[in-house]
């Protein structure tokens, strides 16, 4: 008995290791970060000395705020307008670089140059890229005669969030298109030889063979993707700060004024926990719909 309990345990042996590191680096600073969401921090009288409790004050007041319901609307439309265009893109770079046999690696490698660039730079690239008086877009728009004057990307609300979807489609469609290329060579040949056999044409291989095949990856890029532009900072601030008019003031950047330019670091504590709490909600639907086949299979 002692020995079947031992080895039913000595996997979680192993795990321990890693469970306590991630005890330490995740559950202590969001513990840490709820109870000073809890009170209301004096800076002066230093860290943790003198804070009064003013329990879920915070919260109430951010869920009130129409600046922060306002940058949890422009980080959701941030979100579902990059992802769709920026897997659309990868898919269709993806089954490009699937059928391209010589120099792929080649054509990979050049390929996750944008997503290995760092978000600062990356910023500061198309800030000056979509520059109103000398940046690349309007001038190559000018030559073409697409536009009769230069257009005030950064200094316009609805042209400012092009910008912003723009660059942040550049940055995240190597990550999508290298993990899509990995599960297509991960399809078997076998089933689009049957599928031909039966007489599907290529539109119908694709939505009855690729796509169904596909299914687990491109749940795990949309997920991956969605924490991370929810999450996304140094990209918007570096481009426009939030601005014009806060129409590109996203969730980090709401926190970061909140705590760093306002001081008030219990009620930024108290916004980066309804943040997280929201990554959590989003993630358990995507993990849901991941693995909703593999729960059906094992009740059958």
């Amino acid at each position: 008995m002692n020995d079947k309990i031992t080895k039913q345990l000595t996997p979680y042996y192993f795990l321990l290791p890693a469970l306590l590191v991630l005890l330490v680096v995740i559950l202590y600073p969001v513990l840490s970060n709820f109870i000073m969401s809890l009170h209301k921090v004096r800076l002066l009288k230093g860290y943790g000395q003198g804070d009064l409790f003013i329990g879920f004050s915070h919260y109430a007041k951010l869920l009130g705020s129409k600046a922060f319901v306002s940058s949890m609307i422009v980080s959701l439309r941030f979100t579902l307008l990059s992802l769709p265009i920026a897997f659309v893109l990868g898919l269709g770079m993806a089954l490009i670089f699937n059928e391209i046999k010589k120099y792929r690696p080649v054509f990979t490698g050049c390929l996750l140059i944008p997503w290995a660039i760092a978000p600062v730079v990356t910023g500061y690239m198309w800030r000056w890229l979509f520059h109103d008086s000398f940046g690349l877009i309007n001038y190559g728009l000018l030559n073409l005669g697409l536009i009769e004057s230069n257009i005030p990307w950064l200094a316009e609300p609805n042209t400012a969030m092009v910008a912003a979807i723009t660059a942040n489609v550049w940055r995240f469609m190597p990550y999508i298109t290298i993990m899509l290329l990995a599960g297509l060579q991960g399809v078997s040949t076998e089933l689009y030889e049957s599928a031909q056999v039966d007489g599907a044409n290529i539109i119908q291989r694709f939505f009855n063979v690729t796509l169904p095949q596909l299914r687990n990856v491109i749940g795990v890029v949309f997920l991956f993707a969605t924490i991370w532009m929810v999450n996304d900072f140094a990209l918007i601030f570096i481009m426009t700060e939030g601005g014009p008019a806060r129409a590109t003031e996203v969730v980090p950047i709401t926190i970061y004024r909140i705590a760093f330019e306002h001081l008030k670091l219990g009620r930024g504590a108290a916004a980066g926990l309804i943040l997280l709490v929201f990554l959590l909600f989003m993630s358990t639907i995507f993990i849901r719909m991941l693995f909703k086949d593999r729960e059906g299979n094992r009740v059958a």
